[in-house]
């Protein structure tokens, strides 16, 4: 049995990386970025107003609170020029380029009064130069990098990159991924139970989270404990997809059938069973033509955890991703632990941001984890040795 930290090191060195794929920039969102994103021209490309006003030279201010508007500059225009003519000032929109001649705005806010063509200042109107103007330049010059390669894209990466001028975007490939949920109890959502029987929920649960990941599975199938019948069925979703994610059937149980039926496939195994609670029985294995098969276990909240700490890691690490899914955070209190066990526990973040033990009765309390906002992972150790002061807290999906 590996520890934690040795199982997911073996596993993130099995993962090959996901293929380059060029997708339109409004299909981006959410995938990684494979190639970087370079200013096409420096940014702002001009000297950009930012609040609706009237430009003008400081050196006119001290002279005159009287003004004359020589004309009205909107975003979108051609740069206006500015009169030489002392007390001569342009009224100006918010995103406009500033006038030549021009060193500062002063907001609409601070004019007395309006007549015609003349504006009156407020006495106390004080500005230096610069003042509500974004410099052309001031974010970045023409031919720097602006987002690095192995970014998630989200919102403000895309907005970059649409400024920039990338209609199309070079990211990760998604990986055909299959989930398998077993289990002679398990009955479709739709139905209606027996009273021996559950739906199928850890399926359905471990889907919701891969999209959200941005790893959209391209099947959820359901498998009964049939050993005769299962070598068959894998073999066939192990032929469509490039990595499968398998839940329940995986301990040590008479009906436990996973890991032999992967033997007659001729996977291999990297490591079955990890150091850990919830997940003690998960396992890894390699099939003939390069698969990735994560087998998680069937109780609910250590299928959900282990694809959080584990097979989501794996995934970001073939697609590229170099940002870290989990943070460190402060507990509340003293976390229980464990001296041979890594414990990924349920918490959720207070008001003073440190996280606080949820309320949770066992692995299969699926209700419970809703009272929890993730989990953080607590490394094995002595009860007498000191608790880390901060600890990997991984959010739910």
């Amino acid at each position: 049995m590996l520890a934690f930290d040795a199982a997911k090191q073996c596993l993130l060195g099995e993962v090959t990386p996901l293929a380059t794929q060029t997708v339109p920039l409004d299909l981006a969102g959410g995938r990684v970025l494979r190639v970087p994103l370079v200013a096409d021209r420096m940014q702002p490309p001009f000297d950009r107003v930012m609040m609706d006003g009237f430009a003008m030279r400081v050196a006119d201010l001290g002279g005159t609170l009287r003004y004359r508007v020589a004309g009205v500059c909107h975003a979108g225009q051609p740069a206006a020029i500015l009169p030489l003519a002392p007390g001569s000032c342009m009224e100006v929109m918010t995103g406009a380029i500033l006038p030549l001649g021009a060193d500062c705005v002063v907001p609409v806010e601070q004019m007395a009064r309006r007549d015609g063509d003349e504006i009156l200042l407020s006495p106390d109107t004080r500005l230096a130069a610069g003042v509500f103007i974004h410099r052309a330049g001031s974010d970045v010059e023409a031919g720097r990098e602006v987002v690095a390669p192995g970014v998630l894209l989200g919102a403000r990466e895309i907005g970059v990159a649409a400024s920039l001028g990338y209609a199309m975007l070079e990211v990760a490939a998604q990986p055909g991924i299959g989930i398998v949920a077993t289990g002679d109890e398990l009955v479709a959502v739709d139905a209606r139970p027996l009273p021996h029987q559950i739906r199928q929920s850890n399926g359905h649960a471990l889907a919701a989270a891969l999209r959200q990941a941005g790893y959209p599975p391209g099947s959820v199938t359901q498998l009964g404990d049939d050993a005769q019948a299962a070598p068959e069925a894998l073999h066939s979703i192990m032929e469509a997809h490039d990595w499968v994610i398998l839940t329940g059937a995986i301990s040590k149980g008479a009906r436990d059938f996973i890991p032999q039926a992967l033997a007659k496939l001729g996977c291999r195994c990297v490591f079955h069973g990890v150091a850990q609670r919830p997940g003690k029985p998960m396992g890894c294995w390699i099939g003939p033509r390069g698969q990735v098969l994560i087998a998680l276990p069937g109780n609910p909240v250590s299928a959900v955890t282990n694809l959080h700490v584990l097979a989501l890691p794996a995934l970001d690490h073939a697609a590229g991703r170099t940002s870290e899914r989990s943070r460190p955070v402060l507990p509340d209190g003293k976390l229980p632990a464990h001296p041979g066990f890594t414990l990924h526990l349920p918490v959720w973040i207070n008001a003073a941001g440190r996280a606080e033990v949820a309320a949770t009765s066992n692995s299969g309390d699926f209700i419970g984890l809703l009272r929890s906002s993730g989990c953080v992972t607590i490394p094995p150790r002595l009860e007498h040795e000191l608790q880390p002061l901060t600890l990997p807290y991984t959010p739910w999906l």
